[in-house]
């Protein structure tokens, strides 16, 4: 038979540590540190995709449409160049905040590893696109020959 802990006896006063709120110190250090990373990576994909955005702006019209004969284009104009080139900054901008919250250094080893992973990743894929979009926009807008 296994006694029941009711809460009287030796421990009555204290709590267990849960383990999803209490973190070591060596995890609140290392979790700064991924978030700061990705920060970093951050912002170094957020000014490429401007200087992109910028570079195109520069040198095509401003009414120029991004190419788009997909299923769900009913005027056969495209996507205008302004909302194409502004996708892929404004992710970075909302994932890049969601790192800032008060607590968001609050992460275990498997939270870090996946953050030093997927950010990455999820920065040079929104690099690439971005790049992707310009150049379409680009040979759209007579820039580059298609």
């Amino acid at each position: 038979m296994v006694a029941k802990n009711d809460g009287a006896g030796a421990g009555a006063g204290k709590q267990d540590p849960d383990p999803d709120t209490e973190f070591t110190e060596q995890d609140l250090l290392l979790g700064r540190k991924a978030s700061k990373f990705v920060d970093i990576i951050c912002i170094i994909s957020f000014v490429i995709c401007i200087l992109v955005a910028i570079f195109v702006f520069m040198n095509v019209p401003l009414d120029t449409r991004m190419p788009y004969d997909g299923k769900y284009n009913r005027s056969g104009t495209g996507v205008p160049m302004p909302i194409a080139l502004i996708v892929f900054p404004i992710f970075i901008v909302i994932f890049w905040r969601t790192g800032k919250k008060p607590d968001a250094h609050h992460m275990r080893k498997g939270l870090r590893i996946g953050l030093y992973i997927l950010g990455p990743a999820l920065m040079a894929v929104s690099v690439y696109f971005q790049f992707v979009f310009a150049e379409g926009i680009l040979v759209e807008g007579g820039y580059l020959a298609g």
